[in-house]
């Protein structure tokens, strides 16, 4: 056995510390029968930078995890390493800080976790990124850009990831929110928050209210996810939202919504589906904007139950209507409600 080798080694471990730590390293109890809160700020704080590892486990968080960008919190699967959230009125996990300001410039991920809520009733969040205006849950100033969630399971809060001031660039990846009151929730007046944010080969789903809820005006490139069986598919307030290669399945009520705002919404190459033999729905797009450009392009919409129209449309709109496939009227009893929709080009309808 070579002695020197291995006392070099020794060393260089000194020397030279692991750019990885375990939660395991900071009296943490993945069996579930102890609060966890504790031992994970301690690992946060002892490891700023770096990955912070979660062994398979079940962890009861009763306070709010803080991280932040230059940290990322890798599990061992969404059903192998589960952060069990109590918190009812306040987040779960906070991605945030002030360390390095706007010129940070790192990337942090959560990945491969299940967090689990304390039920849609309550006020809690599943995930908060950047500042809170209101300075509880994080400084109003701090940062949560190029925060992503990465194979993630989100599942049991009021608002499953919430966002704050100075918060973009955040990518949603291979994840699955769902079983919250809203999905994805954007409150009005954040600052410096909202471009670029990615929906990717994500599943959004039975969640009770919305699955992305905007009052923040944001810029989403949605890509090859699904929405089922959220009451409101997606509902904006002047955001600019870009969707394809996507699914949207109801068993009835709106997929898209913007009640107020000057918004931009393009749907290229998806299908939407209103599921449900039984029913009478109105309208599957509806808006009441100050202004909407609209493009639809290589949209298959289908019904199993009556919908009167396709869109209702008030406000000054413009775009077009491009190559829309489906079972069209035998289901769907109109293209539009209005007349002033003759602004848009309707092309190919059904």
């Amino acid at each position: 056995m070579n002695y020197a080798l291995l006392a070099l080694l020794a060393l260089l471990a000194v020397i030279l510390p692991s750019q990885q730590m375990s939660v395991a390293q900071c009296d943490v109890d993945p069996a579930g029968h102890r609060d966890s809160t504790v031992g994970f700020g301690r690992c946060l704080e002892k490891f700023p930078s770096g990955d912070i590892l979660v062994p398979h486990g079940t962890y009861i968080i009763s306070g709010t995890i803080v991280m932040n960008r230059n940290q990322s919190l890798i599990g061992e699967g969404s059903k192998g390493s589960i952060i069990k959230c109590l918190a009812t009125e306040s987040p779960c996990i906070v991605a945030a800080d002030t360390t390095g300001g706007p010129n940070n410039y790192s990337v942090s991920n959560i990945k491969n976790l299940g967090i689990e809520g304390p039920g849609t009733e309550s006020r809690s969040i599943g995930v908060y990124l950047g500042g809170d205006p209101s300075g509880h849950n994080s400084g109003k100033n701090a940062f949560g850009d190029a925060v992503n969630l990465i194979g993630v399971r989100i599942t049991g809060f009021n608002h499953g990831v919430q966002w704050g001031n100075n918060a973009y660039a955040n990518k949603i990846v291979q994840s699955s929110i769902f079983g919250n009151g809203t999905g994805l929730y954007v409150p009005d007046g954040l600052r410096n928050s909202g471009e670029a944010i990615g929906v990717t080969d994500s599943n959004i789903f039975n969640n009770s209210h919305n699955g992305v809820e905007d009052h923040g005006h944001f810029e989403w490139m949605i890509q090859g996810s699904s929405f089922d069986y959220n009451a409101t598919a997606i509902e904006f307030y002047g955001s600019t939202i870009h969707v394809a290669n996507c699914h949207f399945e109801q068993s009835g009520g709106q997929v898209f919504f913007e009640p107020f705002g000057s918004g931009n919404l393009s749907i290229r190459d998806s299908e939407i589906l209103v599921q449900a033999p039984t029913g009478d729905d109105k309208y599957i797009l509806s808006t009441w904007p100050q202004s909407l450009t609209l493009v639809i392009d290589d949209v298959g919409v289908w019904s199993n139950h009556p919908v009167h129209y396709f869109m209702r449309m008030q406000g000054r709109i413009s775009g077009s209507v491009t190559n829309l496939h489906g079972n069209g009227n035998g289901k769907i009893g109109a293209f539009s409600e209005l007349s002033k929709t003759a602004s848009l080009s309707p092309g190919q309808v059904f």
